[in-house]
């Protein structure tokens, strides 16, 4: 597959991702019919960007593990397990925010400084 498409379902992916956390940090945790629909675009969103990922890094980089690489997959990681930060409310909605936006930049910024799709 082209490291175009990867880009693309990367990016919807993102999308998904992001929709689905900030949807499960503004809905009730006391009614957990609410948070199906919203878990489901996380665990959705997650998995498309794992997937398209690991893709452009093997197109692109072969068998190269970089730093920068790590990095993002750690972010990713973490971005997975703000689900349960959200579920047990140990923090204000307006620090988990703050955390997600905070982990997307960087990843962004890594994304697209080492991106050779972009150059």
């Amino acid at each position: 597959m082209d490291p175009g498409t990867y880009k693309i379902i990367h990016y919807v992916g993102l999308i998904v991702l992001f929709t689905g956390i900030g949807s499960l940090i503004a809905t009730n945790n006391k009614k957990p019919a609410a948070r199906i629909i919203p878990s489901s675009l996380h665990g959705l969103g997650w998995l498309l960007i794992l997937i398209s990922g690991f893709g452009m890094w093997h197109k692109m980089h072969g068998g190269v593990f970089h730093s920068w690489i790590i990095v993002k997959f750690v972010i990713l990681l973490a971005l997975g397990g703000i689900v349960a930060l959200i579920k047990r409310e140990k923090l204000p909605p307006f620090l988990l925010y703050l955390i997600v936006i905070v982990l997307g930049c960087v990843a962004s910024y890594f994304g697209f400084s080492h991106s050779i799709i972009l150059r």
